[in-house]
């Protein structure tokens, strides 16, 4: 196949399906049906975006938890918008308490957790804490999915280069290029001068529509 053709066909958008959230805690869980996924699903929040009209709220009804010792951060009010937008209520928990010096255990809130909300978004927790939690609570447990070491962060720079190039192979680098590498999508040599790297702009309008896609293929 054309390396044109298999970026329109990668980037053209293909029918929401659910994910396992679990997928979304590395790029080794992603397979390439669920990048497609991913990236159709975040071109229908695109355009949606783009329409006038009432935007869709397929989390209406859902109650999420944001656990965090910092709701004021950049990837706290990522995660908040895209969660309200879809429609779903949001509390804000702190993963310590207030004047302790040490982490509360999450297997002590675990519980609680579980029976108040439909899913858990975890920042700052390490790999062991997030499997503990999610084993206790019995609810999708997500992993910092606003943070620049998410999978999703590296699928919206995948996006944004693309938009960027247009039909000249991509010249992604890190964990960009081992997303264009499950999709089968042609890339440039890796020697010679540095690429000109997307804009700021449009990775985190790419992550935006990225978060609600995840949380509409997973919890919907």
């Amino acid at each position: 196949m054309h390396w044109a053709a298999a970026l329109r066909i990668a980037f053209s958008g293909t029918p929401p399906t659910m994910l396992n959230h679990q997928s979304l805690w590395s790029l080794d869980g992603l397979t390439r049906g669920d990048l497609l996924t991913l990236i159709g699903s975040a071109r229908q929040f695109q355009r949606a975006a783009a329409q006038a009209g009432s935007p869709p709220t397929p989390l209406r009804g859902k109650n999420l938890a944001l656990l965090s010792d910092d709701h004021a951060s950049a990837e706290a009010t990522a995660f908040l918008r895209a969660a309200t937008e879809l429609g779903a209520q949001v509390a804000r928990v702190r993963a310590t308490e207030p004047g302790d010096a040490g982490r509360r255990d999450p297997r002590d809130m675990a519980g609680l957790l579980g029976q108040l909300y439909d899913a858990i978004e975890c920042q700052g927790l390490g790999e062991g804490e997030l499997r503990e939690l999610e084993r206790d609570a019995g609810v999708p447990v997500f992993n910092g999915m606003a943070s620049p070491s998410h999978p999703l962060h590296a699928i919206a720079t995948l996006m944004a280069l693309q938009e960027q190039q247009g039909e000249q192979p991509l010249p992604a680098r890190g964990a960009a290029r081992q997303v264009a590498g499950l999709l089968g999508l042609p890339l440039d040599e890796i020697a010679g001068a540095a690429p000109t790297p997307p804009s700021e702009e449009a990775v985190a309008r790419h992550t935006h529509h990225l978060l609600q896609a995840a949380l509409s293929c997973t919890l919907a």
